[in-house]
């Protein structure tokens, strides 16, 4: 019951997504299961104890135990909040530190040579947003048609991460390319901008695999791509064009800085690539005094 309550407040007051709903109710539900008391009464010692069995015997890897440590920080917040508890168990317990990946990219013109292989407007369209835009692929699967302002060349993103909103230009070469797919989409009864063969709201899934499709159809087959990689790439080209990475954190949604920064890592590791290639010093020995 006090887990059911914790979920509808994450859905309705903070607006946390489907996915993060199901992982949070994943993760309290299995403390509960091994801890074996009511979880109002739960102990420090408990929630030590638990770890040490996600550790020592499931084996689970930092990033597994961060993510279980933060539903149960989250859920008996929520309780002391509540006045349900006294003390809050989880105020010493610390999140195990997990190092920070690379987001995984594609070049320029990899890119390019994915946006040229579509066979049909839809899904050019939907390839041009996921890297024109660096929107989401749930975002762009919920996108409606009333969010593209084509006259002012903007798209507003309504309800993203956090119920967060937000305002994307469009690049000029987007623009005849939404126009056109507008025009064979036609009129429907349904809203959604991205639709499927019958006429109705195409699935994040789905667009996933059309992203693979051309993946495939472009060969690049020894590269991790997905919509997200295309999300990357927008933030990493714009940041190797100079382009203020604060803007590119109003652009992808991000509530702190310390997200979007992961792309300098990116980009600073191509302006070393480019520069040893094209600065002649780089060529030359190192010169002993």
């Amino acid at each position: 019951m006090l887990v059911n309550d914790f979920l509808i407040t994450l859905e309705i007051e903070k607006g946390y997504s489907p996915k993060t709903i199901r992982e949070y109710s994943y993760d309290l539900k299995m403390f509960e299961r091994f801890n074996g008391k009511p979880l109002e009464k739960t102990t420090t010692m408990d929630l030590r104890r638990f770890l040490l069995y996600l550790k020592r015997d499931k084996e689970y890897a930092a990033r597994s135990l961060h993510r279980k440590i933060c539903s149960l920080k989250s859920f008996f917040k929520f309780l002391k909040k509540e006045g349900l508890i006294s003390t809050n168990p989880t105020e010493n317990i610390e999140s195990p530190k997990i190092p920070k990946s690379l987001p995984k990219t594609i070049t320029i013109e990899e890119t390019m040579k994915l946006l040229a292989t579509p066979d049909n407007l839809r899904d050019k369209a939907i390839l041009y947003l996921l890297y024109g835009t660096g929107m989401r692929v749930s975002e762009l699967s919920n996108l409606n048609i009333e969010q593209i302002d084509l006259k002012d060349k903007i798209i507003h993103v309504v309800g993203g991460k956090g119920g967060k909103d937000r305002i994307i230009p469009l690049p000029n070469g987007i623009i005849k390319i939404l126009e056109d797919y507008i025009i064979t989409r036609g009129s429907t009864q349904d809203s959604a901008f991205i639709l499927n063969r019958s006429g109705n709201r195409l699935t994040s899934r789905s667009i996933q695999r059309i992203v693979k499709k051309y993946k495939n159809a472009a060969n690049l087959l020894d590269k991790t791509l997905t919509p997200h990689t295309l999300r990357h790439a927008f933030a990493t080209h714009l940041l190797s064009n100079a382009v203020d990475i604060r803007v590119i954190q109003e652009l992808l949604g991000h509530a702190s800085l310390s997200t979007t920064q992961l792309y300098t890592h990116v980009s600073l590791e191509h302006l070393r690539k480019s520069y040893d290639l094209g600065h002649p010093l780089s060529k030359q020995q190192v010169i002993e005094g």
